[in-house]
């Protein structure tokens, strides 16, 4: 591959769990990515200061910066300079966890120029994969805002209530290792 077709690859992890079950399969994505060359940067949400949106729409009148001065001004940043996004989230009671909903909410200084992205999704749950597919319609959405974009690739890693449960299912942690070595 020329350096020119490496890409920037940009995991967001919205698991609160250092060894939880979406996190464990992001890192084994990012080891697909970087075995090719890809440049991968982790960012996991949970270690980071992200207030929730309040509404004001300065951002709307400023030229899309927020007034709060937190960590997602820089997530912005990486996140407008990546070719491909990994959206990684655990379920919880039928959605995205609130760290990946805080994110979604707070791209919206920029939500008119989101960008085009290649993009993965990464989603772990205690149930099955029913439970996966009835959670994912704030994730969808925030994808269909993206210039041209589609969803390349799904990991659903169901049945997986406990931390680092995902470990036993060697066709997954596989599974997400491939996937980031196709990009």
């Amino acid at each position: 591959m020329k350096k020119e077709e490496f890409k920037k690859v940009l995991i967001l992890s919205a698991s609160p769990r250092r060894k939880g079950n979406s996190q464990i399969l992001c890192y084994k994505f990012a080891e697909g990515a970087k075995s090719t060359g890809h440049q991968v940067k982790m960012i996991r949400l949970s270690d980071k200061k992200i207030n929730f949106c309040i509404a004001c729409d300065a951002c709307m009148k400023n030229g899309g910066f927020c007034v709060q001065r937190d960590d997602m001004g820089d997530i912005l940043k990486e996140y407008q300079q990546a070719d491909v996004l990994v959206l990684a989230t655990p379920v919880y009671f039928y959605g995205i966890s609130a760290q990946m909903k805080t994110f979604i909410d707070r791209t919206y200084p920029i939500w008119q120029n989101l960008g085009h992205k290649d993009v993965y999704y990464i989603i772990s749950a205690g149930l099955g994969e029913d439970i996966i597919k009835r959670s994912l319609g704030d994730l969808d959405g925030f994808v269909e805002h993206l210039d041209d974009s589609k969803v390349k690739g799904r990991i659903y890693a169901t049945n997986v209530m406990d931390a680092g449960l995902v470990k036993e299912q060697e066709d997954l942690l596989e599974r997400a290792y491939e996937m980031g070595k196709s990009i």
